[in-house]
């Protein structure tokens, strides 16, 4: 949370759209203030075009009168804030607007910078601690990105920022794998698994911690079913690492034991467990600036890409 002279007031966009000040929820106007507020918060501290708040609150079809609606949005927001007690945090500027708020103040703020500083853990070795993160991330969730509004710029923006938030339970869950706590992420990762079936690094996590709770013919059928949807759905086959790791289960080969009951490593060989981590040339996020650049610019490169479609279907 962030003072307000004070008073101590928080945004929330991971999940429905909410903004508290001194513990109380400010009450927000129809959908098309929340609509707008919420598209500046996924881009706070930026200048948000007033075209893509036309976007976001009418897609295709703005009325003649779009963007006076849109100054009079801006103001009812600017005078709930007040009254509040939040303050006045929207600037307007000549391309569009802006809301400068505290990092702190903003659940997708924190999930980045914390996911952030999660990935500096693993990257210097302190797992426990990038797992602590990693989980402090994830629990910023409460639910899909403005879940409740209908919006093709939020269900963009919710797409993308789902594939982080699994990005991050995948790096997290890994590390919690080589800890040996199998046992404790299995339930999660059946749930993760049937909601985000194509995931293959996921399914082979949850094979991998199947197989080390002593449950070989689940992590089998886990195979299967997944071998079977890919199949079905898609025409093709599992990728190479869940392929090889079945095989590894079907052997009992000993790589696939706990770190902490080590086994002889053959002379030039891998692990086959190591194959359902991350990458090795997977990008580490360093800085929490740089994490957010890097989240705004994919962003607007959809939202570009988006634009020139329509451009070309108006031909």
């Amino acid at each position: 949370m962030q003072s307000a002279g004070n008073q101590a007031f928080t945004f929330r966009i991971l999940g429905p759209l909410e903004v508290e000040c001194a513990g109380r929820k400010v009450r927000l106007g129809g959908f098309r203030q929340q609509a707008l507020l919420a598209t500046l918060l996924l881009e706070a501290e930026h200048v948000v075009p007033v075209e893509r708040l036309l976007e976001a609150i009418w897609e295709d079809t703005p009325p003649a009168s779009a963007k006076g609606q849109v100054r009079i949005c801006v103001s009812a927001i600017r005078r709930q804030f007040v009254g509040a007690g939040v303050g006045d945090l929207i600037e307007t500027h000549p391309a569009g607007y802006r809301i400068r708020l505290p990092s702190t103040a903003l659940d997708l703020a924190r999930f980045e910078h914390l996911a952030a500083l999660g990935r500096r853990a693993a990257r210097d070795k302190q797992p426990e601690q990038a797992v602590d993160l990693f989980r402090s991330a994830l629990a910023q969730w409460k639910g899909p990105v403005a879940a409740g509004l209908e919006s093709r710029v939020l269900r963009q923006a919710a797409t993308m920022l789902r594939e982080e938030q699994l990005s991050v339970l995948e790096e997290c869950v890994d590390l919690e794998l080589q800890m040996g706590r199998h046992r404790k992420v299995v339930g999660e990762l059946y749930r993760q698994v049937a909601e985000n079936p194509y995931r293959e690094q996921m399914c082979g996590q949850l094979m991998l911690a199947l197989y080390r709770s002593g449950r070989q013919a689940d992590a089998l059928r886990q195979f299967r079913e997944t071998r079977t949807l890919l199949s079905a759905e898609l025409g093709i086959d599992p990728g190479e690492s869940l392929r090889t790791l079945e095989q590894a289960i079907l052997a009992e080969d000993p790589s696939l034991e706990t770190p902490s009951r080590p086994v002889p490593a053959q002379p030039g060989a891998a692990p086959v467990a190591s194959l359902i981590r991350q990458p090795a040339h997977r990008a580490v996020k360093t800085s929490w600036t740089d994490h957010t650049l890097a989240m705004r610019t994919r962003l607007t490169s959809l939202q570009q890409a988006n634009l020139r479609l329509q451009a070309t279907l108006k031909l």
